[in-house]
């Protein structure tokens, strides 16, 4: 008769601890991975709009800005149908539509499931719901916009130009939003956040929101998306994720 072989308790133990060991180590590798595949997927989202943003300098010889709501021009009602931007202000990702044409590169794999419809802009209110039903606007209103004397005065808005941009390599143009925990509203204190938009800033030295929201947004749980860090994309066309502000490598003023 054949002798029939079987495993014993210890042994299935033994063979589960193992198993167990196994997939303890691999999870969080497969998450590290994953976390890495979504930054490069943002890394190459915000090159191709730093494509865009040259071409469109080139051609209009000023950087796109933001301007105000328009409940005429939300992104979804804009990507249904573009045309209804056509004789309007245009906001950063509708300005840059033409040079790519491409929903996709406005799309964070992780900001996207947060419900970001617009995961890239000068600003962190673009692309999201305000409030529960209010739709993610293409646009947002600068804060701040520098004086113009009444006899150069033919716009309410101030365009930047090329030229006055001193260090290209260290000028913010786009960046990710910040994972905010807490549902936005459009009531809310308006001194938490300094635009993004190149001239949209306080010089005051005791302006406590200098660096921007990517982190002044820290005091309300706000991280960023990758890993608590920022892929931000510079004048020169060059990407680079940050988790905390250097002044010697950004900044928000062109001059």
């Amino acid at each position: 008769m054949k002798k029939l072989y079987a495993f014993t308790l210890v042994e299935l133990l033994v063979v589960i601890a193992v198993m167990t060991a196994l997939i303890a180590i691999l999870i969080p590798a497969m998450g590290t991975a994953r976390q890495i595949a979504y930054k490069i997927t943002c890394l190459n989202n915000l090159k191709q709009l730093g494509i865009a943003v040259q071409v469109y300098t080139q051609q209009y010889k000023v950087y796109p800005v933001c301007v105000p709501n328009d409940s005429n021009v939300t992104w979804a009602k804009f990507i249904a149908n573009p045309d209804i931007a056509k004789d309007a202000m245009l906001g950063v990702p509708v300005s840059l539509w033409p040079f790519h044409k491409e929903k996709k590169l406005y799309d964070c794999p992780i900001l996207t499931r947060k419900g970001a419809e617009i995961s890239y802009c000068y600003n962190w209110l673009a692309g999201r719901e305000l409030a529960a039903g209010e739709p993610a606007f293409a646009s947002i209103t600068p804060s701040y916009i520098p004086p113009v004397p009444p006899e150069e005065k033919k716009t309410d808005f101030y365009f930047l130009t090329p030229d006055r941009v001193k260090s290209p390599k260290t000028f913010v143009i786009l960046y990710d939003l910040p994972l905010i925990p807490e549902p936005l509203t459009s009531t809310g204190n308006p001194n938490l956040y300094q635009n993004i938009d190149p001239d949209d800033y306080d010089s005051s030295e005791s302006d406590p929101n200098k660096e921007g929201n990517l982190w002044h947004y820290k005091v309300l749980k706000a991280v960023g998306p990758h890993t608590g860090g920022y892929d931000i994309l510079f004048a020169d066309g060059h990407v680079k994720l940050h988790k905390e502000w250097s002044d010697s490598e950004m900044t928000r003023k062109p001059d």
